[in-house]
Protein backbone atom coordinates (compact mmCIF):
# COMPACT_ATOMS: atom_id res chain seq x y z
CA UNK A 1 0.00 0.00 0.00
CA UNK A 2 1.51 3.36 -0.60
CA UNK A 3 2.12 5.41 1.73
CA UNK A 4 0.52 9.01 1.62
CA UNK A 5 2.74 11.87 -0.12
CA UNK A 6 4.46 14.32 2.41
CA UNK A 7 6.19 17.32 1.54
CA UNK A 8 9.66 16.92 2.86
CA UNK A 9 11.70 18.01 5.33
CA UNK A 10 12.73 21.14 4.76
CA UNK A 11 11.04 21.99 1.81
CA UNK A 12 7.32 24.14 1.98
CA UNK A 13 4.07 23.36 0.63
CA UNK A 14 2.69 25.84 -1.83
CA UNK A 15 -0.28 26.24 0.15
CA UNK A 16 1.00 27.39 2.76
CA UNK A 17 4.55 28.68 1.71
CA UNK A 18 5.67 29.72 5.26
CA UNK A 19 5.20 25.88 6.43
CA UNK A 20 2.97 27.24 9.24
CA UNK A 21 -0.52 26.63 10.45
CA UNK A 22 -3.27 29.45 11.28
CA UNK A 23 -2.80 29.58 14.32
CA UNK A 24 1.16 30.23 14.33
CA UNK A 25 0.33 32.69 11.39
CA UNK A 26 -2.24 34.10 14.13
CA UNK A 27 0.74 34.53 16.61
CA UNK A 28 3.20 35.83 14.36
CA UNK A 29 0.82 38.46 13.30
CA UNK A 30 0.00 39.55 17.11
CA UNK A 31 4.02 39.66 17.63
CA UNK A 32 4.57 41.31 14.96
CA UNK A 33 2.31 44.13 15.02
CA UNK A 34 3.71 46.51 18.01
CA UNK A 35 7.04 46.17 16.61
CA UNK A 36 5.74 47.00 12.80
CA UNK A 37 4.21 50.04 14.15
CA UNK A 38 6.78 51.00 15.70
CA UNK A 39 8.98 50.74 13.02
CA UNK A 40 6.39 53.21 11.05
CA UNK A 41 6.23 55.52 13.42
CA UNK A 42 10.38 55.55 13.70
CA UNK A 43 9.85 56.25 9.80
CA UNK A 44 7.41 59.14 10.05
CA UNK A 45 9.32 60.50 12.82
CA UNK A 46 12.77 60.40 10.62
CA UNK A 47 11.01 61.93 7.29
CA UNK A 48 9.61 65.03 9.28
CA UNK A 49 13.34 65.95 10.70
CA UNK A 50 14.86 64.95 7.27
CA UNK A 51 12.43 66.81 5.60
CA UNK A 52 13.26 69.66 8.30
CA UNK A 53 16.87 69.53 7.80
CA UNK A 54 16.34 70.09 4.05
CA UNK A 55 14.20 73.23 4.37
CA UNK A 56 17.03 74.75 7.09
CA UNK A 57 20.11 74.21 4.73
CA UNK A 58 17.84 75.38 1.77
CA UNK A 59 17.03 78.70 3.64
CA UNK A 60 20.66 79.13 4.78
CA UNK A 61 22.06 79.20 1.37
CA UNK A 62 19.82 81.43 0.10
CA UNK A 63 20.17 83.84 2.75
CA UNK A 64 23.74 83.79 1.70
CA UNK A 65 23.29 84.39 -1.42
CA UNK A 66 23.79 81.25 -2.94
CA UNK A 67 22.19 80.75 -6.37
CA UNK A 68 18.89 78.49 -6.68
CA UNK A 69 20.27 76.13 -8.90
CA UNK A 70 23.11 74.99 -5.21
CA UNK A 71 19.68 74.21 -3.22
CA UNK A 72 17.80 72.31 -5.81
CA UNK A 73 16.69 68.37 -4.30
CA UNK A 74 19.24 66.79 -7.21
CA UNK A 75 21.79 69.03 -5.24
CA UNK A 76 20.89 68.08 -1.89
CA UNK A 77 20.80 64.01 -3.22
CA UNK A 78 24.52 64.47 -4.54
CA UNK A 79 25.17 65.26 -0.99
CA UNK A 80 23.60 63.24 1.00
CA UNK A 81 23.99 60.27 -1.73
CA UNK A 82 21.59 58.08 0.01
CA UNK A 83 18.35 59.06 -1.60
CA UNK A 84 16.95 60.37 -4.63
CA UNK A 85 16.21 63.62 -5.90
CA UNK A 86 12.78 62.64 -6.20
CA UNK A 87 11.95 61.65 -2.48
CA UNK A 88 14.17 64.86 -1.43
CA UNK A 89 11.03 66.87 -2.81
CA UNK A 90 8.54 64.62 -1.55
CA UNK A 91 10.34 65.30 2.56
CA UNK A 92 10.62 69.29 1.31
CA UNK A 93 7.27 69.87 0.37
CA UNK A 94 5.40 67.83 2.81
CA UNK A 95 7.58 69.45 5.53
CA UNK A 96 6.88 73.01 3.61
CA UNK A 97 3.22 72.38 3.51
CA UNK A 98 2.36 70.64 6.78
CA UNK A 99 5.75 71.06 8.96
CA UNK A 100 4.04 73.26 11.24
CA UNK A 101 1.01 71.70 11.83
CA UNK A 102 1.38 68.14 11.46
CA UNK A 103 1.62 67.73 15.40
CA UNK A 104 -2.21 68.67 15.44
CA UNK A 105 -2.85 65.59 13.97
CA UNK A 106 -1.84 63.02 16.01
CA UNK A 107 -1.48 59.13 14.92
CA UNK A 108 -0.79 60.08 11.89
CA UNK A 109 2.11 59.15 9.94
CA UNK A 110 3.84 60.94 7.70
CA UNK A 111 3.06 58.94 4.40
CA UNK A 112 -0.96 60.63 5.39
CA UNK A 113 0.28 63.94 5.08
CA UNK A 114 2.21 63.38 1.92
CA UNK A 115 -0.79 61.40 0.26
CA UNK A 116 -2.67 64.70 1.03
CA UNK A 117 -0.06 67.31 -0.08
CA UNK A 118 -1.78 68.34 -3.61
CA UNK A 119 -5.18 68.74 -1.98
CA UNK A 120 -6.87 71.68 -1.59
CA UNK A 121 -9.34 70.64 1.26
CA UNK A 122 -6.43 68.17 3.24
CA UNK A 123 -6.74 69.39 6.62
CA UNK A 124 -10.19 68.17 6.38
CA UNK A 125 -9.48 64.69 5.35
CA UNK A 126 -6.82 64.94 7.49
CA UNK A 127 -9.08 65.58 10.46
CA UNK A 128 -11.38 62.45 8.90
CA UNK A 129 -8.22 60.02 9.04
CA UNK A 130 -7.60 61.26 13.14
CA UNK A 131 -11.56 61.11 13.83
CA UNK A 132 -12.39 57.54 12.30
CA UNK A 133 -8.42 55.98 12.60
CA UNK A 134 -8.65 55.87 8.65
CA UNK A 135 -5.35 54.19 7.11
CA UNK A 136 -3.57 56.12 4.20
CA UNK A 137 -5.54 54.30 1.17
CA UNK A 138 -9.04 54.45 3.30
CA UNK A 139 -8.64 58.34 3.62
CA UNK A 140 -7.76 58.46 -0.20
CA UNK A 141 -10.63 56.25 -1.18
CA UNK A 142 -13.02 58.24 0.86
CA UNK A 143 -11.58 61.17 -0.38
CA UNK A 144 -11.89 60.13 -4.06
CA UNK A 145 -15.71 58.39 -3.27
CA UNK A 146 -16.92 61.99 -2.18
CA UNK A 147 -15.43 63.38 -5.59
CA UNK A 148 -17.66 61.05 -7.53
CA UNK A 149 -15.28 58.68 -7.78
CA UNK A 150 -13.92 59.46 -11.35
CA UNK A 151 -12.23 56.19 -12.92
CA UNK A 152 -9.19 58.17 -13.99
CA UNK A 153 -8.49 58.97 -10.51
CA UNK A 154 -8.87 56.12 -8.22
CA UNK A 155 -6.12 55.90 -5.88
CA UNK A 156 -3.61 53.23 -6.40
CA UNK A 157 -1.62 51.75 -3.54
CA UNK A 158 1.92 51.87 -5.20
CA UNK A 159 1.47 55.97 -4.70
CA UNK A 160 1.82 55.40 -1.28
CA UNK A 161 5.29 56.05 -0.22
CA UNK A 162 6.79 56.19 3.00
CA UNK A 163 10.24 56.00 2.36
CA UNK A 164 12.72 54.76 -0.47
CA UNK A 165 13.81 51.87 -0.40
CA UNK A 166 17.88 53.09 -1.21
CA UNK A 167 17.81 55.23 1.71
CA UNK A 168 20.50 52.91 3.98
CA UNK A 169 22.22 51.72 0.93
CA UNK A 170 26.38 52.18 0.98
CA UNK A 171 27.56 55.24 -0.42
CA UNK A 172 28.42 55.06 -4.39
CA UNK A 173 31.80 55.66 -5.30
CA UNK A 174 33.27 59.04 -5.76
CA UNK A 175 34.73 58.17 -9.31
CA UNK A 176 31.18 57.02 -10.39
CA UNK A 177 29.14 60.18 -8.75
CA UNK A 178 31.59 62.83 -10.48
CA UNK A 179 31.53 60.47 -13.75
CA UNK A 180 27.50 60.07 -13.43
CA UNK A 181 27.63 64.45 -12.94
CA UNK A 182 29.77 65.17 -15.53
CA UNK A 183 27.66 63.29 -18.18
CA UNK A 184 24.74 65.11 -16.89
CA UNK A 185 26.20 68.61 -17.11
CA UNK A 186 27.53 67.33 -20.64
CA UNK A 187 23.48 66.59 -21.74
CA UNK A 188 21.50 68.93 -19.55
CA UNK A 189 24.75 71.95 -19.60
CA UNK A 190 24.53 73.95 -15.94
CA UNK A 191 23.12 72.08 -13.11
CA UNK A 192 19.64 72.22 -12.66
CA UNK A 193 16.68 70.39 -10.93
CA UNK A 194 15.59 67.37 -12.93
CA UNK A 195 13.30 65.75 -10.42
CA UNK A 196 9.53 67.13 -10.14
CA UNK A 197 9.80 70.35 -11.21
CA UNK A 198 12.23 72.62 -12.88
CA UNK A 199 14.85 75.03 -11.81
CA UNK A 200 12.88 77.81 -13.39
CA UNK A 201 10.24 77.30 -10.92
CA UNK A 202 12.57 76.93 -7.84
CA UNK A 203 11.18 80.01 -6.24
CA UNK A 204 7.94 78.00 -5.59
CA UNK A 205 9.81 75.66 -3.72
CA UNK A 206 11.06 78.01 -1.09
CA UNK A 207 9.79 77.44 2.54
CA UNK A 208 7.01 79.97 4.03
CA UNK A 209 9.04 83.19 4.95
CA UNK A 210 11.79 82.68 2.40
CA UNK A 211 12.54 85.69 0.17
CA UNK A 212 10.94 85.06 -3.25
CA UNK A 213 8.19 83.08 -2.82
CA UNK A 214 4.96 83.91 -4.16
CA UNK A 215 2.28 83.69 -1.55
CA UNK A 216 -0.89 81.81 -1.81
CA UNK A 217 -2.79 84.97 -2.43
CA UNK A 218 -0.67 86.34 -5.54
CA UNK A 219 -1.37 82.30 -6.45
CA UNK A 220 -4.60 82.48 -6.87
CA UNK A 221 -4.75 79.03 -5.51
CA UNK A 222 -4.88 79.22 -1.89
CA UNK A 223 -5.58 75.80 -0.04
CA UNK A 224 -8.34 75.66 2.03
CA UNK A 225 -6.96 75.71 6.18
CA UNK A 226 -10.46 76.28 7.95
CA UNK A 227 -8.59 74.90 11.67
CA UNK A 228 -5.58 76.62 10.98
CA UNK A 229 -5.56 79.93 13.05
CA UNK A 230 -7.78 78.55 15.61
CA UNK A 231 -8.26 80.39 18.84
CA UNK A 232 -8.23 77.91 22.21
CA UNK A 233 -11.82 76.65 23.12
CA UNK A 234 -12.80 75.77 27.01
CA UNK A 235 -13.19 71.76 27.14
CA UNK A 236 -17.31 71.67 26.68
CA UNK A 237 -16.86 74.34 23.06
CA UNK A 238 -13.82 71.66 21.97
CA UNK A 239 -15.66 68.54 22.59
CA UNK A 240 -19.18 69.56 20.62
CA UNK A 241 -16.82 71.53 17.74
CA UNK A 242 -15.29 67.99 17.38
CA UNK A 243 -18.40 66.03 16.76
CA UNK A 244 -19.55 68.81 14.72
CA UNK A 245 -16.54 68.65 12.08
CA UNK A 246 -16.72 64.78 12.65
CA UNK A 247 -20.79 64.65 11.56
CA UNK A 248 -20.43 67.21 8.61
CA UNK A 249 -17.70 64.99 7.53
CA UNK A 250 -19.18 62.05 7.83
CA UNK A 251 -22.20 63.41 5.83
CA UNK A 252 -20.32 64.86 3.57
CA UNK A 253 -18.84 62.01 2.74
CA UNK A 254 -22.48 59.86 2.55
CA UNK A 255 -23.23 62.74 -0.18
CA UNK A 256 -25.54 64.33 2.03
CA UNK A 257 -27.91 61.83 1.88
CA UNK A 258 -30.07 62.50 5.32
CA UNK A 259 -28.82 66.33 5.70
CA UNK A 260 -27.96 68.72 2.76
CA UNK A 261 -25.44 71.38 2.67
CA UNK A 262 -27.44 74.33 2.83
CA UNK A 263 -29.39 72.75 5.97
CA UNK A 264 -26.21 72.77 7.37
CA UNK A 265 -25.14 76.04 6.66
CA UNK A 266 -28.58 77.63 7.72
CA UNK A 267 -27.71 75.65 11.51
CA UNK A 268 -24.56 77.38 12.06
CA UNK A 269 -25.88 80.85 10.90
CA UNK A 270 -28.30 80.21 13.64
CA UNK A 271 -25.30 79.40 15.98
CA UNK A 272 -23.37 82.26 14.78
CA UNK A 273 -26.54 84.65 15.79
CA UNK A 274 -26.75 83.05 18.92
CA UNK A 275 -23.73 83.99 20.03
CA UNK A 276 -24.22 87.92 18.53
CA UNK A 277 -27.42 88.37 20.32
CA UNK A 278 -27.62 90.17 23.45
CA UNK A 279 -27.17 87.62 26.62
Amino acid sequence: MEEPSQVPSGEESSENPQGLGLADEEVVERCSAEYVGRWERLVSTTNWEKGRIICQWRQELLAAGAPLETCSDEAWSRRARTVSPQHVGRLRRVYQRFGEIYPQFAGLCWSHFQAALDWDDAEMWLEGAVQSGWSVARMRTQRWQAMGAPPHARPRDEDIISAERDEDVEPADDSLDEAVGSSLREVHGPETDHGDETATADEAWLAPGESGSPSEAESGDAPIRPFENLPPLPRDLAEAFEQFKLAILNHKLSGWREISADDVLTVLNALKQLALAPA
